[in-house]
């Protein structure tokens, strides 16, 4: 699990497997499929590389932390799966736009694109 932070270093939400969570709820908000990122209505994001994520203008959505976190213990991991499972059978078309990669960040963090 690696943490997620916006351009102030807050805690947007965590990288686990392919699903990206609510920081707190450890609701599954999206998934990354390869490098492309999808939310929970299967609508593309933009993608992950070099530890950042990138909307489709290429602006940085936020910035994945490069130490793995322990799994909280409350985490229902198999309930994860089955939220996740939904979206992925949403997702029609796995590919997503080509993303040049800016060094600026976006005026909206992921977490303003993801949380419902």
């Amino acid at each position: 699990m690696q943490a997620l932070h916006n351009h102030g270093g807050e805690l947007i939400a965590y990288q686990y497997l392919n699903m990206i969570l609510h920081p707190e709820s450890l609701e599954v908000l999206g998934l990354v499929l390869g490098n492309c990122v999808f939310d929970q209505e299967a609508k593309p994001l933009g993608k992950l590389f070099q530890q950042k994520v990138y909307n489709l203008s290429g602006e940085v959505l936020a910035s994945k932390s490069e130490v793995s976190l322990p799994v909280p213990e409350n985490m229902n991991i198999t309930h994860c799966i089955m939220e996740a499972w939904k979206i992925l059978l949403l997702i029609k078309d796995h590919s997503c736009p080509w993303v040049t990669a800016k060094n600026t960040w976006a005026s909206a963090s992921l977490a303003e694109a993801i949380y419902v």
